[in-house]
């Protein structure tokens, strides 16, 4: 089959990224044309490892009409037999171009995050698809509620490969609480730094932190870090391709987030067998973390945040680290290929209107 997927603005190294090229390196049954309509630098590029069988193409035009105008040349271009998008108005786009060209490709929606809390959709966009992948339990609820037909909307976490993965061990016993951050520094937004560095300040016992990542309040944060008198405890990585291969050891990840959609650094983090604390936003977490690895606390709550990591760094070893890495294969990529699979075929051959599919 002919697959034409429809990014939203990519910042280039993110979650989304990972999980395309995820994708398009273990579908080898398919071909792909991904088209970007707008990217901050590509550095996602290098993680394809497929030789042959798709084409990634990025319009480098900043206005909307010639990003438009690039997204239906590429798919008249293609004549795919399905396109799939990742955002509202690449599903209303993909409707337009199949209403007056004609053609027959089906629709199906790939959200990344809230639906309620980005600036991506609008409910009248949202049933411009004929289907819908629901990346988390939360965002299957959100299609449903925004209207979607509940058997038309498809439950399929995002995948990733953990054999290969090695176990990050635990910090010795009277070591300092060793924690990771993996993620875009945005101090306010979704990713909620700031909190991050307030809890931090606040732990009563001593500690450090690796930050791995970038983003617009970058400086922002390592200012404020200053002013929290925490800077000495914070080691800022920067971006790095796969920063799972620089951390040794470590007690465990924080996720802070205000939002999310599905995200893949808390399923990365257990794949190695390393615990995390997140907050319990929308949506995604709670679908990853158990008590078998991890914590999780309401969101914006710095006072359960700080409890749960005096409790991971007192109960240091309380997570087997294999245990916690084995809570990551039901997100196995083998498995995840054979259901998008399935998924593609009752799509591309179904001429009702509803799924037998769940």
């Amino acid at each position: 089959m002919k697959i034409t997927l429809v990014t939203q603005y990519l910042e280039g190294h993110g979650g989304t990224e990972r999980v395309i090229s995820e994708l398009i390196n273990h579908d080898l049954q398919n071909t792909y044309q991904v088209l970007v309509p707008a990217s901050g630098e590509p550095e996602w590029l290098q993680w394809f490892t497929r030789q042959n069988g798709y084409t990634v193409k990025i319009c480098h035009h900043t206005s909307e009409e010639q990003q438009r105008v690039f997204v239906i040349r590429h798919i008249l271009a293609q004549q795919p037999d399905i396109v799939l998008c990742l955002e509202g108005k690449a599903n209303k786009l993909a409707a337009d171009i199949r209403l007056h060209y004609h053609c027959h490709f089906k629709i199906i929606s790939w959200g990344h995050t809230s639906m309620i809390d980005s600036q991506n959709f609008r409910r009248e966009n949202i049933n411009k698809a004929d289907y819908h992948l629901a990346i988390s339990s939360g965002i299957k609820q959100q299609l449903i509620d925004f209207g979607a037909v509940p058997e038309n909307v498809f439950l399929i976490f995002n995948p990733i490969e953990t054999a290969t993965h090695k176990l990050i061990a635990p910090p010795q016993i009277g070591a300092p609480f060793h924690a990771v951050f993996i993620g875009r520094v945005l101090l306010d937004d979704q990713k909620n730094v700031r909190m991050l560095l307030h809890v931090l300040a606040k732990l009563p016992f001593e500690w450090q932190i690796d930050i791995f990542g970038k983003g617009k309040d970058l400086t922002a944060a390592q200012k404020l870090a200053q002013q929290l008198k925490i800077a000495e405890h914070i080691n800022w990585r920067g971006w790095v391709p796969d920063p799972w291969s620089e951390i040794t050891e470590a007690d465990c990840l924080l996720l802070c987030s205000t939002y999310e959609g599905f995200p893949m650094v808390i399923v990365e983090a257990v794949s190695h067998g390393l615990p995390v604390i997140s907050t319990d936003c929308p949506t995604g977490p709670a679908d990853i973390i158990t008590n078998q690895n991890g914590i999780l606390t309401p969101t914006n709550n710095q006072a359960a945040f700080i409890a749960a990591c005096t409790k991971m760094y007192r109960l240091r070893n309380v997570f087997d680290r294999r245990q916690v890495k084995k809570t990551a294969l039901k997100f196995d990529t083998a498995g995840y290929i054979n259901k998008i699979q399935e998924i593609y075929t009752y799509v591309k051959t179904t001429t009702h209107l509803h799924s037998a599919l769940s």
